[in-house]
């Protein structure tokens, strides 16, 4: 909620203070009222993350992901020179939001997004060749075959799908809503800078009810007992409840990203007529 809002519900507040006959209407918009002062109170901000924090984003990644992200957990796969590449050259992008501490300014999560194109697949595919490590090959050919599985490039033919790759959050910063805010300021930066199409491999079941909360529609489904390898085994066994990839997308981004503002105006007006209702 922006400053702008919560100080208008704290003037209408204020009015209604001296209507005791308006009780109720005092305790809605305290709902409001509630929720910005948790915003504006938490220890945390979400920034666009500059060449500066690289390094320090793939400290972050390496404490926070490897062990929790289900494909690369269930391979047992440490940090690597591979993947931090993989990493860099994402984050070279631009497109990457990072959580900071606003007491010390460290960074405690991030959001890692990129531009993804038709070629991309293939590119993986090639690179894995090179890669003496038989899982982390695996890891990024079932990378390549879950950018195409959707081929969202040729079904809604456009030429650049922007991509919530990388989402981490460190331990003891999780449950206090800052994944939920990484990906929500990271889809409201892919519609403003214009992408067509938002998408997100939710390979964990937390990444998708994130993806569900924020509006995205599930566009396909790969289950991990469903990918197997040249022995017909399943390359992935996660822990329960991580039973698929998910992937989900926005198919018009700016139109819902100014929906959603005319909400929000529509909002705000309701309030300023029950505020000259009751005044």
């Amino acid at each position: 909620m922006s400053p702008i809002f919560g100080n208008i519900i704290f003037k209408i507040l204020g009015n209604f203070q001296h209507h005791e006959k308006h009780s109720h209407a005092r305790r809605l918009l305290s709902i409001f009222s509630r929720k910005s002062k948790i915003e504006e109170t938490s220890p945390y901000i979400i920034v666009r993350a500059n060449t500066k924090d690289y390094d320090q984003i793939l400290k972050v990644m390496h404490e926070s992901y490897y062990a929790n992200e289900p494909t690369v957990a269930s391979l047992k796969i440490p940090p690597n020179p591979f993947m931090d590449e993989r990493a860099l050259r994402a984050m070279a992008k631009g497109y990457t939001l990072v959580a900071r501490c606003k007491h010390n300014g460290c960074i405690v999560g991030a959001c890692i997004n990129e531009a993804a194109h038709p070629w991309d697949p293939e590119i993986d595919e090639k690179l894995s060749c090179g890669i003496e490590n038989e899982n982390i090959k695996k890891l990024i050919m079932f990378y390549a075959y879950l950018m195409k599985a959707p081929d969202l490039w040729r079904c809604l033919g456009v030429g650049t799908v922007y991509e919530m790759a990388y989402l981490f959050v460190k331990r003891q910063h999780r449950k206090k809503g800052l994944a939920f805010r990484l990906m929500q300021e990271s889809k409201t930066l892919g519609a403003d800078s214009g992408f067509p199409v938002l998408r997100c491999d939710a390979t964990s079941v937390h990444t998708a009810k994130i993806c569900e909360r924020l509006g995205m529609q599930k566009v396909a489904e790969i289950p991990y007992c469903s990918y197997l390898d040249h022995n017909l085994e399943p390359v992935f066994n996660p822990p329960w409840p991580h039973e698929g990839v998910q992937t989900f997308c926005d198919c018009a981004p700016q139109y819902n990203e100014l929906k959603k503002k005319i909400q929000t105006r529509k909002s705000l007006f309701s309030l300023e007529k029950s505020k000259d209702k009751y005044t």
